[in-house]
């Protein structure tokens, strides 16, 4: 890994929208000031939505319902702003309240979701493939709300059928090699139901070949328990991240992967910056989108992809040693002005570090570099890496935690790790505060 930009990509999740006809305040207008002041800086790959698209809650968030407004709203959104950015996405539980199955004149998804006719087509699954010169990459979303979707509170939880489990059986355990399986649900693993394929594969047998399974859904819990809603399964060496919510906390994630090194920041739209106008976005007579009068300052965003972050190594579906064989630091810097305008800052374990990061990336590929000797570091201990990006009076920082021993370190979650590791269909569970609060509030 040197300071050529090549054998790196990256893509963007995003989730729980809750496109909303009776909300100013979060919901649309958060997606509203994404869509226009950061997909513009970022240009991925591809954006993966998680589910949730739309709120299908009445003004006093009692009764649910699917409402046309609020799904011309999503589609008008993504057809007058995404451009050229490939753009994927799925049905959350909120999106199948009140349905009766998929036919139903009710399942607005069907009419105006992007991905619908992939959903149906792959009966819940469906997959695509990044080809590049150094690889290939899997991407599978599912679909895991219930095919006959009940109102609040009961369809928190979501299953994958017999039926499923063959179509991701089929579209995972293939025997065409992937450098990366990525695959993309609502639900996390701990509110799901899993049933069994046709010819007796699990869940835990498809993770197996996953290198991180992508959900939202939880909204970070309640009270600062779920900022780290993460795990790493052991035995499946599989990640299962859980990405916060647009709705509420504007936020997003940048997932690079770099020599097929995973890492992935998560970032929230600044908020505070966002008027409080009492108004709820409105489609113009024309269709057109109602959207925000000025771009949001955005500080710059930082994604480190060398040295890959520790708390995140996947023992057997990465090539660990690359870092203690490489020359240079490498990371990303999405920014709204040019590279040549922004200050950036290293520091190694709190102290600068003396090389000078240089940017060798492109319009396309914001990569910087710096020269580093991963043999300084190389002492089985964990070390931090903090780089600070800096324009005007903005700055964007991001830390990794890291070693060349190749050990894991604990991703110290917290309660949100230990929750992603429980199964919450256990009886003690379900009758539980955490159970009526999420079944109530997600």
């Amino acid at each position: 890994m040197d300071d050529t930009p090549s054998n790196l990509f990256y893509f963007v999740q995003i989730s729980d929208l809750h496109v909303s006809k009776f909300e100013s305040q979060g919901h649309t207008t958060h997606f509203l000031h994404f869509m226009r002041s950061v997909l513009p800086m970022l240009r991925p790959e591809c954006v993966i939505v998680t589910g949730d698209l739309t709120d299908a809650k009445d003004a006093h968030k009692i009764k649910t319902e699917q409402y046309k407004e609020e799904w011309e709203m999503y589609k008008a959104i993504v057809e007058q702003s995404a451009g050229n950015v490939s753009w994927y996405d799925m049905k959350g539980n909120h999106d199948a309240f009140n349905l009766a199955s998929w036919e139903s004149a009710h399942n607005l998804y069907r009419d105006y979701g992007k991905s619908a006719k992939l959903i149906h087509d792959g009966h819940g699954v469906y997959a695509w493939d990044i080809v590049k010169p150094y690889g290939r990459y899997r991407f599978v979303a599912a679909d895991a709300t219930p095919k006959r979707g009940p109102g609040r509170p009961l369809n928190f939880f979501g299953y994958f059928t017999s039926a499923v489990m063959d179509r991701l059986t089929s579209t995972i355990l293939q025997s065409t090699l992937y450098n990366h399986t990525f695959v993309f649900s609502h639900y996390p693993t701990t509110t799901m139901v899993f049933g069994k394929s046709s010819t007796g594969k699990t869940f835990q047998d498809l993770a197996s070949r996953a290198s991180v399974y992508f959900c939202g859904h939880l909204h970070r819990l309640f009270g600062g328990l779920g900022d780290v809603l993460q795990r790493y399964n052991y035995q499946t060496d599989m990640l299962e991240l859980e990405l916060a919510d647009m709705k509420d906390h504007g936020a997003y994630r940048i997932v690079a992967i770099d020599h097929d090194l995973i890492s992935f920041t998560d970032i929230d739209l600044p908020v505070d910056q966002i008027q409080k106008t009492g108004q709820i976005p409105v489609l113009g007579p024309d269709k057109r989108v109602p959207w925000p009068p000025a771009k949001l300052e955005i500080a710059p965003v930082v994604v480190i992809t060398n040295p890959k972050d520790s708390r995140y190594v996947l023992a057997h579906k990465e090539p660990f040693h690359l870092p203690k064989r490489s020359s240079h630091v490498r990371f990303l810097v999405f920014s709204d002005t040019e590279p040549s305008e922004l200050r950036v800052r290293i520091f190694f374990d709190d102290k600068r570090h003396p090389f000078p990061a240089t940017f060798v990336g492109n319009a396309s590929l914001p990569l910087w570099v710096s020269t580093w000797d991963p043999n300084d570091f190389d002492d089985r201990e964990p070390h931090t890496i903090r780089i600070e990006a800096v324009v005007g009076d903005r700055m964007g920082q991001a830390t990794t935690i890291f070693r060349m021993d190749a050990m894991r370190d604990s991703i110290r979650g917290g309660f949100g790790e230990w929750f992603m590791a429980l199964y919450v269909l256990d009886p003690r569970f379900i009758y539980s505060p955490f159970a009526v609060a999420g079944a109530t509030g997600l």
